[in-house]
């Protein structure tokens, strides 16, 4: 099982902590250059590789956190390296507004998904992005390959990463570790 969670300027770094806490030893994180690259909370992160570093067959899960990545839209070697992910069916996550980079990027046509902090709605500032996409107001949303979540959702996002990838023994195991999580007796 090979983990990959993408750093970017401005990446909601909570997000996915949690899912960097449960893949530990299973993961590594990935960005575009070798240099530190500053969360949404303002902690500052190294990547383990680049992009051109990294081949997709090395990937079974890849993981954009939310934050604004707009300035990524024009991308064309990360479009083109998460397209060829896509193409052979690895699965692609985002959570809150990494969303919108799978909805510029052309994944989320025709494809039932969620995203921003607490749902698209139909007069947020980023839904023109999802005018190919089946929108749902489910906290999560898994279309073949495609995982996509609100950002108020990162728990339950990270319990649904660890069910796609196997994680825990049975399902006595996985709701006992999500009942710790999230406090309840």
């Amino acid at each position: 099982m090979n983990i990959c969670i993408f750093y970017y300027d401005g990446f909601c770094e909570f997000e996915v902590v949690l899912s960097a806490l449960q893949f530990k030893g299973s993961y590594f994180t990935l960005a575009l250059e070798d240099r530190m690259y500053v969360s949404e909370e303002n902690q500052k992160f190294l990547p383990d590789k680049t992009l051109d570093e990294c081949n997709t067959d090395d990937i079974d899960l890849f993981i954009i956190p939310g934050g604004n990545p707009e300035y990524l839209y024009s991308n064309s070697r990360l479009k083109k390296f998460i397209n060829k992910l896509n193409k052979k069916n690895k699965f692609i996550a985002g959570i809150c507004g990494g969303t919108y980079l799978l909805a510029e990027y052309g994944l989320l046509k025709n494809k039932k998904c969620t995203g921003d902090s607490e749902g698209l709605k139909p007069d947020g500032e980023y839904i023109d992005l999802f005018k190919d996409a089946v929108i749902t107001n489910e906290d999560i949303v898994v279309d073949g390959n495609i995982v996509t979540s609100t950002g108020q959702a990162f728990v339950e996002f990270s319990f649904k990463l660890c069910e796609l990838m196997d994680v825990y023994k049975d399902e006595n195991e996985a709701l006992s570790v999500y009942k710790w999580f999230k406090n309840i007796k």
